[in-house]
């Protein structure tokens, strides 16, 4: 090593040095409130069971779970996150704080991260006798103090089966039960389609789609010599994991393997309900890209104008939304046959339950009266948003409230006093870009300043507009 790597090397390591111990004590931080927040969460899962004791005057089902479901509304909408983590985190910090004390303990002082209790939590559920549990986490503590929590998982899932109370063919028998497909969205228009099966099921469609894969790879191969002089030069070159994500695909959407022959999947076998928002210019023969005004896929993603226009010709029928060219508030759905016209408004303005934090598919939401109909409630676009079961039931039987203010804004006000704006995604959708706002005077300013009590629908001025947006769309 010369005598310049070595000062170098040297300087590096006084840095660190100084930068290790900062880490290690921003880490151990990190813990301390990971702590700290457990025992909050768990706080809050212990209101909510009191109320439940306090209040239980032979209410069962699903109506005993309003105040777990009252609480975690109150912290989800003040944190900005789903109540369902919320409360799905509440159950978690108590089983964390009632019966893992040195787990949480540790965590506390920083010896163990928040990676390591939830292998530790997880790999002990199979365990129910409380001495049992606190044997496996004394034991388990030992190893998670040494290793990462990456190594720790399997070693404290194999730990626990020396206490479970129950053999894993019996756990795995119920396991079965719970098997399911879920559809989880990610960036650039993609999504990942999950399927929680038996693992020798799961191994099993693994290996049959590498089979069929390896199939195609060995069959755009040349077998001579001559061949190869021959052969024209293909133009697929899809790696395996790509095949093997077609054929995936198109077994599913078609029951054939070879659907790909004709384009990354069978497009055409798509029967389900889905929704589209597509800007016209992009569907004309030549077509006006704004990289800004693409197809989207509602609530989820973009849509590429391929996709977009081959998913458009077959559909049975066009919405046509007319928008707000200032604020993008979604002033009437139409169609040249109205059937749901109501539904379909508040499915294009809305998009998901209207709750602070929820996103229930508009399609497994409740039309609900935002003034109860039994109250004098109209059941018109400015008394009507959708909610799910879940948060339907909530405003119904706890001491949240809601009303719609204009624009489809809906102002909910917690038990505890505390107030939540929730505004239609439409508005934030389909507003235009700012340097692109029309600066004429706003005929609806004055009717959003309005009170929503005295709003009617005549009250909106149509006919001030300096143009007519419907004669923007070419049908």
């Amino acid at each position: 090593m010369t005598e310049s790597a070595l000062n170098a090397r040297l300087r590096a390591d006084a840095r660190m040095n100084v930068v290790l111990p900062k880490l290690i004590e921003i880490r151990a931080a990190k813990a301390r409130l990971d702590a700290e927040e457990a025992r909050a969460l768990a706080e809050a899962q212990a209101i909510a069971a009191d109320w439940t004791e306090e209040a239980d005057n032979g209410r069962v089902g699903s109506d005993a779970g309003f105040p777990y479901r009252s609480v975690a509304a109150e912290i989800g909408a003040a944190l900005r996150v789903s109540d369902r983590t919320v409360q799905r985190q509440m159950g978690e910090a108590a089983t964390l704080v009632n019966d893992y004390a040195g787990t949480l303990e540790a965590l506390d002082a920083g010896v163990i991260s928040a990676a390591h209790v939830r292998a530790i939590v997880t790999a002990g559920s199979i365990i129910e006798t409380p001495e049992m549990r606190g044997e496996f986490e004394q034991d388990v503590l030992q190893i998670a103090a040494t290793q990462s929590a990456t190594r720790l998982t399997p070693l404290a899932k194999r730990r626990a089966e020396w206490y479970a109370d129950t053999t894993f063919e019996q756990r795995h028998r119920r396991a079965v039960e719970d098997r399911a497909v879920w559809v989880t969205d990610v960036d650039d228009g993609m999504a990942e389609l999950r399927a929680l099966l038996p693992a020798v099921v799961a191994h099993g469609v693994h290996d049959r789609l590498s089979e069929m894969a390896r199939s195609v790879i060995d069959a755009r191969e040349p077998e001579t010599e001559t061949e190869t002089e021959t052969e024209t030069e293909t133009d697929d070159n899809r790696t395996t994991d790509q095949i093997r994500a077609d054929i995936f695909g198109d077994l599913l959407l078609t029951a054939a393997p070879t659907a790909h022959d004709g384009g990354p999947t069978d497009l055409g076998a798509i029967r389900a309900s889905v929704q589209i928002t597509v800007p016209v210019m992009s569907l004309i023969e030549k077509r006006i890209t704004d990289p800004y005004e693409t197809a989207f896929l509602v609530g989820h993603s973009p849509v590429d104008p391929q996709t977009a226009c081959m998913l458009t010709a077959g559909a049975s029928g066009w919405d046509r939304i007319l928008t707000h060219p200032i604020s993008g508030q979604v002033l009437a759905v139409d169609r040249y046959r109205p059937s749901e016209q109501q539904r379909r408004h508040l499915t294009v303005r809305d998009q998901h339950c209207r709750f602070p934090g929820c996103r229930m598919p508009a399609k497994r939401c409740d039309v609900d009266h935002t003034l109860d109909h039994a109250h004098g409630g109209e059941t018109c676009e400015y008394n009507l948003a959708l909610l799910c079961e879940r948060h339907h039931m909530l405003k119904h039987h706890t001491a949240w409230t809601v009303r719609q203010l204009p624009g489809g804004v809906l102002e909910w006000t917690s038990p505890t006093g505390r107030v939540y704006l929730d505004k239609p995604i439409s508005t934030i959708e389909f507003a235009p870009d700012p340097e692109h706002e029309i600066l004429a005077p706003d005929p609806f300013a004055a009717t959003l300043r309005r009170d929503p009590e005295e709003l009617e629908p005549d009250d909106i001025e149509y006919d001030n507009l300096e143009f007519d947006p419907l004669e923007l769309i070419p049908f």
